[in-house]
């Protein structure tokens, strides 16, 4: 596991529609290992490695969810609209970096009122996100666009990245920052001359996988393989049932989710696989929310995907937790299929006779 290329993009600012950052970080990693990167027209990276075979991508989205500046008041305080899905609740008096235009990071953090000034009523009320603002300790709303903050600009988690006991890690943005690293530690590492193998880092999955679309559309690939995360039901207050997902038990094969469903055939192939290279395999399901296979699968006629996804604790929030050893499992696994692929069992997937 390349625990330095996950901090650093974990640490990297790339919210949905900026993510540059991320996309610097994955073209050094990629550039020593493939043959060509080029890139949609949105910004989605897409490195190519090899020429013969069915084209198969790997894909990791690299957005995370965020805040936009949306007004600065003259006191200096900011307002700001959310960017991807939130809940209000995880969000006050976390601290967090205004990305300014020209690049540079600005601190701040979500103000709170101190309960010594609530009422016991206002006390159980929670803040919606039009009452919430960002201090970054300026005096005026002058001072604020004097140290560049304006209008659009970007807004993340401050950067908190991890490493908690032998296996636990923890930070921002590992949704999908994680599917990133496992993305480009595959890419160097794959060698199969029996296909062409592709990397994908797409733009804007959490706004309506966009990046996911132009991409397919520039691509055209014959299978795709999809790496994100997914929600952990191993904490008090999720129902285990509905959310069976455990860190430290592998990663999981999204059996469905609101916008896409797996190609049967290669359901079977990556269960197969498991079995092979040893990996344990959890399954799950996602009614509320989608991955990018949800574009992959329904273009050009449509496409054999499977989605495999690290269980996640604290997805949409400012601090979440995987598992070293699930990262490590989902690598041994996807390595191993990748592998095993070839013109003949490819074609296999798309037959319906």
């Amino acid at each position: 596991m390349n625990t330095e290329l996950l901090k650093s993009l974990c640490e990297a600012s790339a919210v949905s529609g900026d993510e540059q950052d991320v996309r610097q970080l994955l073209i050094a990693a990629l550039t020593p290992h493939v043959d060509e990167i080029t890139f949609d027209g949105l910004g989605s990276v897409i490195a190519r490695k090899g020429t013969r075979g069915p084209k198969i991508a790997v894909v990791g989205h690299m957005d995370e969810v965020g805040l936009m500046v949306t007004h600065i008041s003259e006191q200096g305080f900011i307002r700001f609209d959310t960017i991807g899905s939130w809940w209000s609740q995880s969000m006050l008096n976390h601290r967090v970096t205004v990305r300014t235009r020209n690049g540079q990071k600005i601190p701040g953090v979500i103000g709170s009122v101190a309960p010594h000034a609530l009422s016991e009523k206002q006390k159980q009320q929670p803040l919606t996100f039009d009452e919430m603002f960002i201090d970054i300790g300026a005096a005026s709303g002058d001072e604020v666009k004097r140290r560049g903050v304006a209008i659009g600009d970007f807004i993340c988690p401050e950067a908190n990245f991890a490493r908690w006991g032998d296996d636990k890690i923890v930070g921002k943005a590992l949704d999908n920052r994680a599917g990133c690293a496992l993305m480009a530690e595959l890419l160097s590492g794959v060698v199969n001359p029996d296909i062409t193998l592709y990397g994908v880092g797409s733009v804007e999955e959490e706004v309506g996988l966009r990046g996911a679309q132009t991409s397919a559309e520039r691509i055209r690939p014959d299978m795709v393989i999809v790496l994100d995360t997914a929600v952990a039901g191993d904490v008090p207050g999720i129902d285990s049932i509905k959310y069976p997902l455990r860190l430290g038990d592998g990663p999981a094969m999204m059996l469905f989710d609101k916008r896409y469903f797996p190609n049967q055939k290669l359901v079977n192939m990556v269960k197969a696989r498991a079995v092979h290279s040893d990996t344990p395999l959890q399954c799950c399901t996602m009614k509320t929310g989608a991955t990018d296979g949800g574009r992959y699968n329904v273009m050009g006629g449509g496409r054999p995907v499977v989605a495999l996804c690290l269980p996640t604790r604290y997805l949409h929030a400012t601090s979440g937790m995987i598992s070293a050893r699930d990262y490590a499992a989902t690598l041994t696994l996807v390595r191993d299929l990748l592998l095993s692929l070839n013109a003949e069992n490819v074609r296999a997937l798309a037959d319906f006779h």
